[in-house]
This record gives C-alpha cells, structure tokens and sequence, in this order.
C-alpha cells in the first residue's frame, strides 16, 4: 500500500462519515438524537474500551514484529561481515571461496529475494540454498593447525546466526493480522463512527466535525496497522540498505587484503 493510497482511504472514511453527518441531520431531529445518546452513551463507553484495548494490543504486536523484522535484516548482515572478516584470516585456498559465496549470497538477496518479498511475500528459494551450501562447505573444512580449527568454530558462529536471522525474517513475510481481527477492527470502527453520527448534537457544523474526525483518525490507525503488517511492502517497507552495506564492506575487506 502506497501512501496515496493510505491518504485516499482515510478521505474516503471522511467523505463517508461527513454524507452520512449531513444525511442524519437533515432527517433525524435533534431530540430523537438526543434521547438515543441518553441510552447509546453507556454501550458506546463500553465499546470504545472494548475497541481501545483490541487496537492498543494489535499495534502493539504489530509494531513489535515490524521492529523484529529489521533488527533481524541488521544482525544477519552483520553477521556475514563478522565471517567475512574471520574468512579473510584464512589461508587464501580455504578462506576465499568462503568470501566468495558470501558475496554471491548477499548479491542474491538484494537482487533477486528482496524484489520477491517485496512484491510476492515469498522467499527466493535458490538464495536459501546459496547459504545452506555455505554453512555446509565451511562446516567441511579440514584446517591444518588448531588456531584455523577455532577460526572454523567461529565462522560457523557466525553463519548460523546469519541462518537464524535470516528465518525470522522470513517468518515476517507471512505473520500478517488474521483476517478475523481486521473483520472485528473494522467493525468495531464503523459501528463505534455510526454512535458518533447519532450525537445529539444540534449544530450540523459541529456534527460533521465530530464524525470526520473520529472516522480519519480510526482510519489513519488502521492503515498504519496494515502498512506495518507486511514489513517488506508498501510505504514502510524495510529495506536491503544493510545488505548493501556489508556487501561494500566484504569487498573492501578483499581489496585491502588481497
């Protein structure tokens, strides 16, 4: 979701509820409102905590995942750099081709599983298994003195940590809000924008006011939920900048240590 889009929702919620303001109050008297608030002000006190504490919670999951997502993105890169580093201590038959599948890796990510994610909410199959033949040619290794063997040690360290990353980052791809609950929030909102259009309210300015207001803002936090479900799509998605990075450090880690 763009943020055109984004926008256009929470005006069409506000063109919605300001119709409906107007529509009310050209054809329901101020009284018939205003003995209905003296019963609908209790249920809607009870349904806004209700609707407060079921949006407070799903925010806050989301955004937790949302920061899950990107502290997993920066941990794998930089763990792939920390083996880079300890490759490049290695001699250069055993420590190379270790760099070298790094790189074609983390080329794989940017180019080609990064696009995937961002358009499919998939993986790219072929870049997963560029690192499991990493982990496995380094777990091969057969060094020939013990300080090499504990170089091995830390590599692998540092590889499946990468391999840890790199599955919570996958599992953000698909951990989405269940479609019940986005019903339960959307209907909770509406019905919850409808009480406010019932106020009894005499001025129709003020009225108008009150149920654009309400409906934008209960817009505008369930299209931020949704733009911060799917961490790798729309408006706010994540990035492959630290990817970048640790690919520009690995070269020049290679360029400076030939």
């Amino acid at each position: 979701m763009t943020l055109l889009i984004a926008l256009g929702i929470v005006i069409i919620a506000s063109f919605i509820a300001a119709a409906a303001s107007v529509l009310v109050h050209r054809t329901v008297h101020v009284e018939v409102r205003r003995r209905h608030n003296e019963i609908g002000t209790a249920v809607f006190l009870q349904l806004g905590v209700i609707f407060a504490v079921l949006l407070a919670f799903v925010f806050s999951e989301v955004w937790s995942e949302y920061n899950d997502a990107a502290s997993a993105i920066e941990m794998e890169s930089k763990a792939l750099v920390g083996a880079a580093i300890l490759a490049s201590a290695l001699p250069p038959a055993e420590g190379l081709p270790i760099i070298q599948a790094e790189r074609t890796y983390i080329t794989g990510v940017i180019r080609d599983e990064w696009p995937a994610m961002k358009a499919g909410r998939d993986e790219e199959p072929t870049v997963s298994v560029k690192l499991s033949h990493l982990i496995q040619e380094t777990a091969r290794m057969r060094p020939d003195n013990a300080a090499d063997l504990g170089t091995r040690a830390q590599l692998l360290t540092f590889l499946e940590q990468a391999q840890m990353e790199r599955s919570t980052r996958l599992f953000q791809l698909s951990s989405g809000v269940p479609i019940l609950l986005w019903c339960l929030l959307i209907g909770f909102g509406t019905v919850l924008a409808i009480f406010v259009t019932l106020a009894g309210v005499e001025n129709g300015g003020a009225l108008i006011s009150f149920s654009v207001t309400f409906a934008a803002a209960v817009a505008a936090i369930l299209v931020l939920i949704h733009l911060l479900d799917y961490p790798f799509e729309g408006a706010l998605a994540l990035n492959s900048q630290p990817f970048v990075v640790a690919l520009d450090q690995i070269n020049h880690l290679t360029t400076s240590n030939p």
